[in-house]
């Protein structure tokens, strides 16, 4: 009985060191093809970083799948280099009294000179940008580590003055035979954007560039939807201070709008061309650069989702803001448009045939200048309306979105992209941009809950009459 139980004994040993084996077995097989996975998957890694290094080498960048919004109206984006300066503070009054906004691409070390100009340029809503510390190209353009630091240094400083991290970098100098693919892919895998621009204005070819160079540079650039424009205020530009205004001005003629960069705003880039500095980029330092940059993305993850939950906060409050300004407008009761016209008569403006957007008032062309006295020719197979009123001819072309203006026949000006809308068969224009392109102004304006009066000076050589006649007026054909 004793043997029976030894020898069960022995055979339950036996198949648990059976079992033991087994699952040992079992264990090196599965973990064979594991191992080789693991392997295979970080060779395929290897190799991937080595073909990424080897394509940025010969100057391709890897294509950048982000998406933008395009504004609906035409866009400047005045920016500014080099500062902040003693000059600064006059740009920033001028943007405040015009109600534009600019982006600011701030040296570290200027901004060390001058802390209040920092804070001011953030309080008063215009895009701080990073322009490096101390814009010595051969410093920067040398390797990309020490452009990497410049660009930490600055940031932190930035960070001490006015609670902020730029986003955006402008390159001293601009990108182009400074940068390389390695450059851009390497602020790319940081977080940070890029920007050059599409306008020089010139006004840092050489010391105090005189301010009609700088205007009929200006001038002369092409018009594009957006547009990016570099100035300078830096030392040794007060040209720029002097031609801003005048800029500024051409521009809201054009019908543009005024707009800070911010990261949904597509980045002007130059392509990437044969570097003129001597640098040799190893693949054990690119993966070195890699990794650091890869790091300060991931460690400032959290703070840029802060930053964006914040202008997500402040555009929610905007729309909430519009929704409510719309509202009441609407509830309010329609109200006729009352014009005004000094040394003339007044006609009214029904309710249906006018609209209050934006602060400002639209209606039909035709219907404006026939009230003042004048007359509208709609040339269907070209898509334009001439306008005569006086002396005075405009020539609405809504395939081009432009309008060309004549007095006493001759060619005065063109404007592009110009203010213009068509709908339910009529061309909707400004008021105010109108009267101003035939001559006069508008020297008073009532938009309240219970009255809406505008009150129109016309300067051509006649003047509306009640009973829609034209009389010759001598005041107005001297100009007084």
């Amino acid at each position: 009985m004793r043997f029976r139980v030894q020898r069960a004994t022995n055979r339950q040993k036996r198949v648990q060191l059976s079992l033991v084996i087994l699952l040992l077995v079992s264990l090196f097989f599965f973990t064979i093809p594991a191992k080789a996975t693991e392997s295979d998957g970080n060779s395929a890694q290897v190799q991937e970083g080595q073909d990424l290094f080897q394509k940025l080498k010969t100057g391709k960048r890897p294509q950048n799948e982000k998406t933008y919004e395009t504004p609906e109206q035409p866009t400047v984006y005045l920016t500014f280099d080099d500062g902040p300066s003693k000059l600064t503070s006059q740009v920033l009054d001028i943007l405040d009294k015009e109600n534009v906004k600019a982006t600011f691409f701030a040296l570290g070390e200027q901004a060390q000179a001058h802390p209040a100009l920092v804070k001011r340029i953030v309080q008063d809503g215009h895009t701080l940008g990073n322009h490096s510390y101390n814009h010595v190209y051969k410093e920067l353009y040398s390797d990309f580590q020490t452009f990497w630091d410049q660009i930490q240094r600055s940031e932190d400083i930035f960070a001490s003055l006015a609670d902020t991290r730029p986003q955006l970098v402008r390159a001293p100098g601009g990108t182009y035979t400074n940068f390389d693919a390695y450059y851009y892919y390497l602020m790319d895998q940081a977080g940070y954007i890029v920007t050059d621009w599409n306008v020089d204005s010139g006004d840092s070819k050489r010391v105090h560039v005189p301010v009609n160079e700088i205007w009929q540079t200006i001038k002369g650039a092409p018009l594009e939807h957006e547009i990016n424009i570099l100035f300078h205020d830096g030392s040794g530009h007060e040209s720029t201070v002097e031609v801003l205004p005048q800029v500024i001005s051409y521009y809201k003629k054009l019908g543009y709008a005024f707009a800070p960069l911010t990261s949904q705003v597509k980045p002007k880039q130059f392509p990437v061309g044969k570097s003129k500095w001597s640098r040799n980029m190893s693949l054990a330092h690119f993966q070195e650069l890699m990794k650091e940059t890869q790091q300060y993305a991931l460690a400032h993850i959290q703070a840029d989702q802060d930053q964006k939950d914040a202008e997500q906060h402040l555009a929610n409050q905007t729309i909430v803001a519009r929704e409510e300004t719309a509202q009441i407008l609407s509830a309010q009761a329609a109200l006729p448009l009352q014009v005004h016209v000094v040394g003339g008569s007044s006609f009214t403006i029904e309710p249906s045939a006018y609209q209050l957007r934006a602060n400002r008032i639209e209606l039909p062309l035709r219907l404006l200048i026939e009230k003042i006295g004048g007359q509208v020719e709609w040339q269907d197979d070209k898509k334009t309306a001439n306008a005569h009123f006086g002396v005075y001819d405009l020539e609405y072309d809504l395939s081009t979105r432009s309008i060309r203006l004549y007095t006493l026949g001759n060619s005065v000006a063109t404007y592009s992209l110009a203010d213009m809308n068509f709908k339910d068969g009529k061309i909707i224009v400004p008021l105010r941009k109108t009267i101003d392109l035939l001559g006069g102004r508008i020297t008073d304006t009532v938009i309240d809950s219970n009255k809406r009066e505008v009150s129109v000076a016309l300067r051509p050589y006649y003047i509306f009459k009640e009973n829609n006649s034209l009389q010759k007026n001598s005041l107005f054909a001297m100009g007084g």
